[in-house]
């Protein structure tokens, strides 16, 4: 049992605390809870891949710059 539960322990520490602040939750809470936490970790592995993505691109514009203005640029090319 505990493995199966293992990759859900965040949300089962959570929901933990927040049982002993309220002392009741029914399923509709749960559901929302669980819905929202899952929404909120798809964002945030959509997001990651955008953030390294746009570092490339700044490292090859700083890259591009840095070239740029080591290279001389002659008259007739």
């Amino acid at each position: 049992m505990h493995d199966l539960l293992l990759p859900y322990r965040d949300l089962v520490m959570v929901l933990s605390i927040i049982l002993r602040i309220r002392r009741t939750l029914d399923g509709v809470e749960i559901d929302k809870f669980v819905c929202e936490s899952e929404a909120q970790k798809a964002l945030a592995a959509e997001h990651h891949p955008r953030v390294e993505w746009r570092n490339c691109e700044l490292a090859v514009e700083r890259s591009r710059a840095e070239h740029s203005m080591r290279v001389p640029v002659t008259a007739g090319a």
